[in-house]
C-alpha cells in the first residue's frame, strides 16, 4: 500500500508539472512560425527548455554560431517563466557552419521549479485578475505598470533578473521589471514584448494599446516616482520619436517593432482609472492603501471635503466626506471588521 501511495503522488507530480509545461507554452507562445506552418527556431528552443532537454537539435534551421547568443537571449528575454534556464550554454557546429545542436544548463528542476512556477503564477494571475475590472486596454495597462512600480525596488547589486528572484527578494533589475510586464500584460490579453539597448545597457518593454505599438519603461519610472506613492508615468506608452528624446536610443528587439504613435505624449493619466469606483480609493491610482488615507487625512485637515473623489472617500456612504469615513478605511486597511 506504502508503496501504491509513493507512486501515486510521484505520477500526480509528474501530470502537475506537465500540465504547467504546457499550459506555459501555449499562454505565452512565441511567435514567427515557418511559412509553411512548422515550428520556427525559437518554438523548438523554447520548448526544449520547457521539456529540461540536455540537448536540442536545431541543425535543420541553418542558424549561424555568430547569430546564436542573440537568439538564446531573445527567447529568454520574451518568456517570463524561463528563469529556470541558466543564461549560459554550450553548443556543437558544423566547421564555418551551421550550429547542430544546442545544450542549455538549468539553474533547477524538478519541484524546485514547479514550487516557483506556482509563485508566479499566482503573482500574475493576482495582479492580472485586479486589472480586469478596468475595461480598456490603457487603463489595464496603467494599472498594472503603477502596482509593480509599488511593488518592486531596483537591486542595485544586479542579481535578481528574473520574474521568480525579484518575487522572492521583492527587488529585481530593469530585466526584472520588464518580465513582470510581459507576464501581467499577457494574462490580460495585451501583447507584450521586450526592447533592449546595448548602448544604455538597459531593457524595457513594448505593449500594444489598441492596436498600436508604444514603448513602456517601468524601471525608469519607478525610478523617477516620489516618496510620496506618486508613481511616474513620464516613460509610459511612448512612440519611438518620443522614447528617444527621453533617453532611450540604439534599441534593439527580435520582433522589429516600430511604435508611430504619439496619442500618449505628455498625456494625463491622472483619471485614466477614474471610471471605475472602489470604496477607498480617492485618489484614483486604482488600488485602495496608506496613500488614500494620507490624502483623505491631508483634505480633512484642510477642511477641503471637495478633494479626491467622493464616490470613493465615501466609505461609510452616507453622501459626505468626514473623520468616520478616515476611521473606516484605517480599519479597512488594517483588515479589521
Amino acid at each position: 500500500m506504502k508503496n501504491f501511495r509513493t507512486k501515486a503522488i510521484k505520477f500526480l507530480r509528474t501530470v502537475t508539472v506537465y500540465i504547467l509545461v504546457v499550459s506555459l507554452l501555449f499562454l505565452h507562445k512565441i511567435p514567427a512560425a515557418s511559412a509553411d506552418g512548422s515550428p520556427s527556431v525559437r518554438e523548438v528552443i523554447r520548448a526544449g527548455f520547457y521539456g529540461f532537454c540536455e540537448s536540442i537539435d536545431i541543425s535543420e534551421y541553418n542558424v549561424l554560431p555568430e547569430d546564436l547568443s542573440f537568439l538564446f537571449s531573445s527567447i529568454i528575454k520574451d518568456d517570463p517563466y524561463l528563469f529556470f534556464v541558466d543564461t549560459t550554454m554550450s553548443y556543437s557546429f558544423e566547421p564555418g557552419g551551421r550550429v547542430l545542436t544546442l545544450r542549455p544548463g538549468y539553474k533547477m528542476r524538478g519541484e524546485e521549479v514547479m514550487y516557483a512556477w506556482e509563485c508566479c503564477r499566482e503573482w500574475v494571475k493576482m495582479l492580472a485578475d485586479e486589472a480586469k475590472k478596468y475595461e480598456s486596454e490603457e487603463q489595464k495597462a496603467l494599472y498594472l505598470h503603477d502596482r509593480i512600480c509599488e511593488f518592486i525596488e531596483y537591486d542595485k547589486s544586479l542579481e535578481s533578473d528574473n520574474l521568480y528572484s525579484m518575487l522572492i527578494s521583492g527587488e529585481g533589475t530593469c530585466q526584472a521589471y520588464t518580465l513582470a510586464y510581459v507576464a501581467v500584460l499577457r494574462e490580460c490579453g495585451i501583447e507584450a514584448h521586450y526592447a533592449a539597448s546595448d548602448t544604455i545597457e538597459h531593457i524595457w518593454n513594448y505593449v500594444m494599446i489598441d492596436g498600436e505599438w508604444y514603448h513602456a519603461d517601468l524601471t525608469w519610472d519607478d525610478s523617477a516616482s516620489t516618496e510620496q506613492g506618486e508613481v511616474s508615468r513620464r516613460h509610459f506608452l511612448l512612440s519611438d520619436e518620443a522614447a528617444e528624446q527621453r533617453g532611450h536610443k540604439d534599441w534593439y528587439s527580435f520582433f522589429g517593432v516600430a511604435c508611430s504613435s504619439d496619442k500618449y505624449l505628455d498625456y494625463d493619466f491622472s483619471l485614466t482609472l477614474q471610471d471605475a469606483h472602489v470604496i477607498g480609493d480617492g485618489n484614483h491610482d486604482g488600488h485602495v492603501d496608506l496613500a488614500d488615507l494620507l490624502y483623505l487625512r491631508r483634505a480633512l485637515s484642510a477642511s477641503d471635503t471637495e478633494s479626491g473623489c467622493a464616490n470613493c472617500f465615501d466609505v461609510d456612504g452616507n453622501g459626505a466626506i468626514d473623520l468616520d469615513d478616515a476611521g473606516l478605511l484605517r480599519k479597512k486597511l488594517l483588515g479589521a471588521d
